[in-house]
């Protein structure tokens, strides 16, 4: 099955995998992914660390390992005396927002206000963030969108997260040079970029679901220290799970947590996560994400037409909107955005006549665009849309990225300083790869992505355009702080 035909349409959700997920969150006191409306866009990142190591002390006693104070009452054990039986604890998130209260009375309640109140200070806090990661961005886009022919798609922002948990792990010129990458000074201005960046991009209302969750996925038979598993339970809300890498036990609730957190949209993907017998610890990071769009697109109008791929062209169904907006022109590219309610927006890019698509993922305009300051390329018009519903995956080995943009010792046992996770073993990242997908329609967006990383004002409206994405074009979707959710590019559709 091809990776583009895994979620064909917005409403193939699994409704059970979704309330499956609040299930699963109530033992955490989180907010459950509850069931929504079809027509809401979600989108879900799933980031895994898997550190394996070469033992160089005898296998230490797991009292000092992040557990429960009260042992489990019937603990089986293998013949060198581990625990078979996985012990846990569970993070305890933000309460939901009016969760029995359904979106259209939520949207006209005071209680929709409040929530919007309290969220304001988060949004802005974050937005100052937002300058000091362009770089990033740009950096990551750079690295993982460009290709001939095929489509591109990633997640800066959770990969962000992700580099953020290995930077807590790791330490000396290991940790540097994920901070250089990250554009951070120091670890502890790191931990406070994460922890506004969690805080103004987490949110679970009945109108938008933006919900993060963390897990380390701990070998029993080693210790750890105990400051740095804290230290990730406190900033990432991380629960953790100790056991015996490698058993079905332990890969069958990897799976059953990372498919429950992520609504079941990354079911297909999940479904290969496993622990080898050599692994030391997992992180994993989900981000599961449903808004609707501000404005729909009427389905009356979807129309089938002609989409002008780079392998050709194909029929694809069209959607059309006239609407007021603000327009980014470059000598490179138009773009304009869709707001997504409570949320960011969803920014096109359609490059000029005789520029090439991949010339746009280096463009810092790109970014500038997403900002809502007006400045000499931005007008506002009457825009004759038409965007075609779409559905668009990609996976990229995420081990080649990382060392070209400067991360290197953590992928060599004899420089990966990995200290503030453990002292009994010489531990190294062997393997990385980042996969997403991304699919809208006439509601609005579909998307989802995971990180592995293993060892083992209104202006004058002057105008009136058309903007016809019937090529390859580029998109951003933000958060409402600014943070790039997802970014691709669209080169065919089939």
């Amino acid at each position: 099955m091809k990776k583009e035909d895994l979620f064909e349409a917005l409403g193939d959700i699994d409704e059970e995998k979704v309330k499956a997920a609040g299930e699963y969150r109530k033992q955490m006191k989180p907010v459950g992914i509850r069931r929504g409306i079809a027509a809401l866009c979600a989108a879900a990142v799933l980031i895994v660390l898997t550190l394996s190591g070469i033992f160089t002390q005898k296998p230490a006693d797991t009292a000092d390992v992040n557990m429960p104070s009260e042992p489990e009452p019937s603990v089986t054990h293998e013949p060198s005396g581990r625990p078979l039986e996985m012990i846990k604890v569970m993070a305890a998130y933000p309460e939901a927002a009016e969760p029995d209260t359904g979106t259209a009375e939520f949207m006209e309640s005071d209680a929709h206000w409040k929530w919007m109140d309290s969220m304001q200070e988060n949004i802005a806090a974050s937005r100052q963030l937002q300058g000091d990661m362009e770089n990033y961005y740009m950096a990551m886009m750079g690295k993982m969108l460009e290709d001939d022919d095929a489509n591109t798609v990633c997640s800066p922002l959770n990969i962000y997260i992700a580099l953020g948990m290995l930077a807590e792990v790791t330490d000396g010129t290991s940790r540097q040079q994920i901070l250089d990458l990250l554009n951070t000074g120091d670890i502890e201005t790191l931990r406070n970029n994460i922890h506004t960046l969690w805080n103004s991009n987490y949110a679970d209302t009945p109108a938008l679901k933006s919900l993060l969750a963390d897990s380390i996925w701990l070998n029993n038979a080693y210790s750890y220290k105990q400051d740095t598993m804290q230290r990730l339970a406190d900033i990432y809300y991380a629960s953790s799970f100790s056991g015996v890498p490698g058993t079905e036990e332990m890969n069958e609730e990897l799976r059953k947590w990372t498919d429950d957190n992520t609504g079941g949209l990354l079911h297909e993907y999940v479904q290969g996560l496993e622990l080898s017998p050599q692994t030391v610890m997992a992180l994993v990071s989900t981000i599961y994400y449903k808004a609707m769009w501000n404005s729909d697109f009427n389905p009356k109008n979807t129309s089938e037409e002609l989409f002008h791929g780079i392998k050709g062209d194909t029929k694809v169904n069209m959607m059309h909107m006239t609407d007021l907006l603000g327009v980014y022109r470059t000598d490179a590219f138009t773009s304009i955005g869709l707001s997504l309610t409570d949320s960011g927006a969803m920014h096109f890019y359609l490059p000029n006549e005789g520029k090439e698509i991949n010339d746009l993922v280096s463009d810092p305009d790109i970014i500038k665009a997403t900002k809502s300051v007006y400045d000499e390329h931005r007008t506002n018009a009457i825009v004759h849309m038409s965007i075609p519903k779409f559905n668009v995956s990609s996976k990229t080995n995420l081990t080649d990225v990382m060392k070209e943009l400067g991360i290197t010792d953590v992928f060599e046992q004899h420089t990966a300083d990995f200290s503030p996770l453990s002292d009994d073993t010489d531990i190294y990242v062997d393997k990385a790869e980042h996969a997403a997908m991304v699919e809208i329609d006439e509601h609005g967006v579909v998307g989802a992505a995971y990180t592995a990383l293993i060892t083992e004002g209104a202006a004058e409206v002057s105008e009136e355009i058309d903007f016809v994405l019937d090529r390859p074009f580029m998109f951003v979707i933000t958060g409402a702080d600014g943070s790039v959710l997802f970014t691709g590019i669209v080169r065919n559709i089939e």
